[in-house]
């Protein structure tokens, strides 16, 4: 009996792509179970399950809108932005922000769970004056 073996790709406009070069046994028999994909009011925005924990992220990467926001909001410029992720274009940029601008309150959720005290908490960990973490208690 041949043991079952997980295969990840991408289906892209009706070709489905391994991200590895399969072996000739892994041809054999093909099981395929796409994620679904939560389609937002933003074309370049949507949610996928186990994708970024669900969160809202630039459509076919795994940039979370978050991500860009912040750097928005640490005062990068858009050309920064776009020159630390190779791929991005613009309009996925601005369509990121824009998302922000219409979902303000869930994505400022998304970046305060992100903050170091609500990690130390979640995670029962606390952080001495030398900044080593220990387990709180």
């Amino acid at each position: 009996m041949n043991a079952r073996v997980v295969v990840q790709a991408t289906y892209e406009n009706g070709v489905l792509h391994p991200t590895r070069p399969l072996g000739l046994a892994e041809r054999q028999v093909v099981q395929i179970s796409l994620a679904p994909q939560v389609t937002t009011d933003h074309p370049h925005i949507t949610q996928t399950p186990g994708v970024c924990g669900g969160r809202p992220v630039v459509r076919g990467t795994r940039i979370p809108v978050k991500v860009l926001v912040r750097y928005h909001q640490m005062g990068y410029t858009s050309t920064e932005i776009l020159s630390g992720h190779a791929g991005l274009t613009p309009a996925q940029l601005y369509d990121a922000l824009s998302y922000y601008y219409d979902h303000q309150a869930e994505i400022e959720a998304d970046i305060k769970a992100d903050e170091l005290p609500v990690l130390l908490e979640r995670f029962g960990m606390e952080m001495d004056a030398g900044g080593v973490l220990h387990p709180s208690g």
